[in-house]
């Protein structure tokens, strides 16, 4: 009920104001200063269901910024090195920034198994990439790019 109330009071009148098609920013930030971008990393899977039920409830636009910032940034936090995790967490969880998800392609889908991408080493310590993505979240307006290869 609290989740709720603050998603009525807060987090409503900012998704309406937001353009469809675009990243809405100050709702990204609200999240972030309520404390639940920062609960995608401390919480278990059933109280971020319930907090994502209890969102969705009174604004699905809330509900799907929360999930999107937890796609793009779960990787990071599961897998990324101690720099990646320092340097975008911390903005993830305030809602400075934004994540994006790129996993499906076409001719795949969402089908990890059979993607296409490559990744391949460049020689200068970072990578090159080799193929297509489509539908990828919060894209071209993401600060950070989770990128399945």
């Amino acid at each position: 009920a609290e989740l709720r109330a603050l998603a009525a009071d807060h987090l409503r009148p900012l998704a309406d104001k937001g353009e469809p098609g675009h990243v809405n920013r100050p709702l990204v930030a609200e999240l972030g200063r309520l404390g639940l971008l920062g609960r995608l990393f401390t919480s278990g899977a059933l109280d971020l269901c319930l907090m994502r039920e209890s969102l969705a409830q009174v604004c699905t636009e809330a509900e799907t910024a929360l999930a999107l910032q937890g796609l793009g940034a779960h990787p990071v936090h599961a897998h990324g090195t101690a720099a990646q995790r320092e340097r975008w967490l911390p903005r993830v969880a305030d809602g400075d920034a934004v994540a994006a998800f790129a996993l499906s392609e076409p001719g795949a889908g969402s089908d990890a198994a059979a993607l296409a991408l490559r990744a391949d080493e460049d020689g200068s310590g970072g990578w090159r990439l080799t193929g297509e993505k489509c539908w990828i979240s919060n894209a071209p307006e993401a600060d950070l790019y989770t990128v399945f290869a």
